[in-house]
């Protein structure tokens, strides 16, 4: 899931912004909770089977998933693991070498008293399978191609048949993840109109099912009268919905789950900007969980006054500038691991965590996140292969056949493919100078952007600095993906889309075994790395269980550089005084209102 530079509640750090966790309080029940969203993230599409343009965290984690609530559940504390006991299923079995795949699910009921069923999965998966190009998440060759048939055996039970083999943690962590079963007993219809009955069982009556449901959640006008959303399965059901964003949730009394809702209601508020958010906060009454912009971090200190408790957030992501290998001029360069590696090791990133983040961040490594603790990270990746090091950038160059000009521009003296040479393609005489597409907004990844300016100025490689909207680097950097090296939309050479938070995050595959993001031909591979070697290691992820085919993929990449990793910023939460259950903080965007309660008055 592609990550912008807003927060999501993540997992709390031991960096030195985070204040002490309050003590157990006596429950007060009802109330209401502010919530604030971050600028641009507003839920705007309630069906979970999102597209591409609204597969996001704020449609999802923090919005249809306190509705319809995902088959599997992921998170334990800040740990991106799944959790049995939040799960509508238990842990599925896999039996026949692997290729089958059988569910039981949990006695859950919708809203409406009927039974959560294997048809309701089985339901989910019909209209994926009829309209997978129009979901967000489609991989070609993986879910739910790989998934020849999806059968319910019995009312609580549901069997999948794959068309091969696969790692049991690979599949269940990337793709049973991403099922949400749905109300086939409300939703199987065609119109509003109609009587559900079993017209997805066709693919014809599922695309017609599918555009239907499509059709009412483009109405947000509609989303707090329509009846199809108020059948849930969720601890919440939606009371009331303002198109700019502005959500109420109340308690869904029918709920089945662990936990019964506390509070009274839950109040999403929209912001415009980082600036009204932190204002909100400073009001001390007008938000109870909101963020504090790195920026404004000097001035915490002021909230704390009000009686918030801050946490920093750790979110289960990496943050990187992309290169692209297809742009003519910039590709053949980049496609030089010298030459990737000399530029990495002029990025000082916990210099940067130190002085521009003031702390509430970590670097970026790798494929895997080093933060939170996981048993993902490799011993290799967490002591970093090309930490910062001027000298051994300069000795790279130079020792591949380039003219070193300090605070000038480096030229190929030597070209050719040998190994002390400038590299195939790269004619005598070529320049060291690119130019990073930088998303405009972020002080500190402003900063961090400088100052990596200035550390490659040093040895000559000169980058130029374009600022444009984050929307605007990120419609750039997807352009080229699927076009002739030459098309105009393989103009930009470098970019950073999300200087204020991450690049990515691993969101609803949370086994980052990478392949959607360094795979040839991967739909987020955008700036078209390609690599046999890495592909064939992250197929092993994909084809044989436990720790050692991730942790070599990891090793591997990490001393690829596809791109240039640089730090992630760890948003700091800041939660009202009174308010409790709210930790631990999950990593992976999901949040539960259910557990969220105020304390009684002194």
């Amino acid at each position: 899931m592609l990550a912008a530079a807003g927060s999501v509640l993540a997992a709390c750090s031991s960096s030195g912004s985070a204040s002490a966790p309050p003590k157990k309080a006596a429950v007060q029940q009802g109330g209401t909770v502010t919530f604030a969203l971050s600028p641009g993230n507003n839920p705007n599409y309630i069906f979970p089977l999102e597209g591409s343009a609204d597969y996001t965290v704020a449609n999802g984690e923090t919005f249809s998933y306190l509705f319809w609530r995902p088959l599997y559940w992921f998170g334990i504390g800040s740990a991106p693991l799944l959790n049995e006991q939040l799960s509508l299923a238990d842990p599925p079995v896999y039996s026949d070498g692997g290729r089958t795949v059988t569910i039981h699910l949990k006695h859950y009921r919708w809203s409406d008293g009927s039974p959560v069923s294997a048809e309701d999965v089985v339901f989910w998966m019909q209209l994926l399978k009829a309209e997978k190009d129009n979901w967000g998440a489609y991989v070609p060759g993986d879910f739910p191609d790989n998934v020849v048939s999806t059968t319910a055996t019995s009312p609580t039970t549901v069997v999948l048949r794959l068309n091969r083999a696969y790692s049991d943690n690979w599949f269940t962590y990337n793709e049973l993840s991403q099922i949400v079963p749905i109300p086939a007993q409300a939703w199987d219809k065609t119109s509003a109109s109609a009587k559900p009955g079993n017209d997805a069982a066709t693919t014809a009556g599922a695309r017609a099912v599918y555009n239907f449901l499509n059709d009412a959640s483009k109405s947000l006008s509609t989303y707090e009268t329509n009846p199809l959303w108020q059948v849930v399965d969720g601890p919440f059901r939606l009371a009331a919905f303002n198109p700019d964003g502005e959500t109420t949730m109340v308690p869904n009394s029918d709920y089945s789950g662990p936990a019964h809702a506390r509070i009274a209601k839950l109040v999403e508020l929209p912001f415009t900007s980082t600036t009204a958010e932190f204002s909100a906060l400073q009001a001390g009454n007008t938000v109870d969980i909101g963020y504090v912009p790195v920026h404004d971090l000097p001035a915490a200190s002021a909230l704390r006054a009000l009686g918030y408790h801050l946490y920093d957030e750790d979110s289960w992501s990496i943050s990187f500038i992309a290169l692209n290998f297809a742009n003519p001029t910039a590709g053949p360069l980049f496609s030089e691991l010298y030459l990737r590696q000399a530029m990495q090791h002029l990025i000082d990133q916990p210099g940067y965590v130190k002085a521009f983040l003031y702390g509430a961040g970590y670097p970026t490594n790798g494929p895997v996140p080093i933060e939170p603790p996981s048993p993902y990270v490799s011993a290799a990746e967490r002591r970093a292969p090309d930490s910062y090091d001027p000298q051994a950038a300069k000795a790279l160059l130079v020792a591949h056949g380039w003219r070193v000009v300090p605070d000038g521009v480096d030229t190929c003296e030597r070209p050719g493919s040998g190994p002390s040479e400038c590299g195939a393609g790269i004619a005598a005489g070529t320049p060291l100078r690119f130019t990073l597409l930088d998303a405009s907004g972020y002080d500190s990844g402003t900063n961090m952007a400088l100052a990596m300016r200035s550390a490659w100025a040093s040895v000559g490689i000169q980058v130029a600095l374009k600022q444009e909207p984050e929307s605007s680097v990120y419609g750039e950097a997807t352009g080229c993906v699927g076009q002739p090296a030459h098309s105009t939309a393989c103009a930009w050479q470098m970019a950073d889309w999300a200087p204020g938070g991450y690049s990515w995050v691993y969101s609803d595959d949370y086994e980052p075994t990478g392949g959607d993001l360094f795979a040839t031909g991967g739909y987020a591979n955008y700036g078209s790395y390609s690599n046999p070697t890495i592909d064939r290691l992250i197929t092993l992820t994909h084809a044989e269980s436990g720790l050692g085919p991730l942790q070599r993929y990891e090793d591997a990449l990490a001393s690829q550089l596809p791109v240039l990793w640089i730090p992630s910023t760890a948003t700091v939460v800041a939660v009202a005084g009174n308010l409790h259950g709210v930790l631990p903080l999950s990593s992976v965007g999901n949040i539960l209102p259910e557990e969220w309660y105020f304390s009684k008055p002194a």
